[in-house]
Order: C-alpha cells, then structure tokens, then sequence
C-alpha cells in the first residue's frame, strides 16, 4: 500500500473509515494481514451499531433473524464466521461463534464469501446481485430475505 497513506497498524475504526477509498487490491493487503481480523471485528460492531430496524421487512416483535457471514481469506487461508441476531429493534454481534446457531421461529442465513468481497459490498464498490449471480457470494436459507441484509445497516465509510 506504499502509494497510498495508509496505516496499516492504524486504530482498526480508523482503518474501518478508509475502507470506501482503497482499491481491491489494497483492501486485500489489509485484511489478508496482521491487523484484518481486527479491522473485519470493528467493521461488523460498525454494522451491529447502525443496525436501522425500519429497514427489515419480516421481523418484528418477537420474531427472530440470525445472519450468519462466514468470511475466508484471512490470514493464511482462515476463515472467520460473524454473526449478527436480530430481534426487533435489536441486533447482537457473535464472532467465531462455537456450536450450531438456530433462532427458534425466525428466519436463518448463511452468507459465504470472502473478506475483501464482501467489504467491497458493505462499502458499496461491488454490486451483490451480480456476486451472487457470478456465485462469488453464496447464500443459503431464505434467500429473498438474505438479499436485504446489507441494507439493514447504515454502515458510512469514505468513498
């Protein structure tokens, strides 16, 4: 990322900020490396924090959506799994979750992909239908209602 001014030892928030204005190639020099993990966990408290509940369509009460992201190309080939439970007007962030993740009564998703693609989709540089059409995302559970989730969250990063 030399010809960027980039810290890529930054406060993982600030680096969360700048994610709009980097390129493919640099998004990927970020999160493949020491500080990704930390910089993914505060772009996922980022979106728990701008969860806009006015936004879901299908939940409501006591009804129940759990959002599973299971994100690869990590450091060394790993994966990392988020977790995002929405009830309501609320929205809990799980990371690296142990054991199976099931909301009784609500609705379940699985969405898989890789870190930088999905930034690149949370930060509006990529489009989702076609990821999902060109199978660079895969999602399983109620599909329909698994393509609203990023716009669930008012996530604002430069662009």
């Amino acid at each position: 990322m030399s010809d960027l001014s980039v810290d890529l030892n930054a406060d993982p928030a600030t680096l969360v900020d700048q994610l709009g204005s980097l390129s493919e190639p640099q998004t990927e020099e970020l999160l493949r490396g020491p500080n990704g993990d930390a910089v993914l966990d505060a772009l996922f408290a980022r979106m728990r924090d701008s969860y806009e509940p006015a936004k879901v369509k299908g939940v409501d009460g006591e009804a129940q959506a759990l959002v599973q992201f299971v994100l690869g190309g990590g450091p060394g080939g790993s994966t990392r799994t988020y977790v995002l439970t929405v009830r309501g007007a609320e929205c809990g962030l799980g990371i690296d979750p142990p054991g199976e993740l099931a909301p009784a009564g609500g609705h379940t998703v699985t969405i898989r992909t890789d870190r930088v693609r999905l930034v690149r989709i949370v930060t509006g540089q990529a489009n989702p239908a076609k990821a999902y059409l060109t199978r660079k995302i895969k999602i399983d559970g109620d599909l329909k209602f698994g393509g609203q989730v990023v716009s669930w969250f008012g996530v604002s990063t430069d662009n």
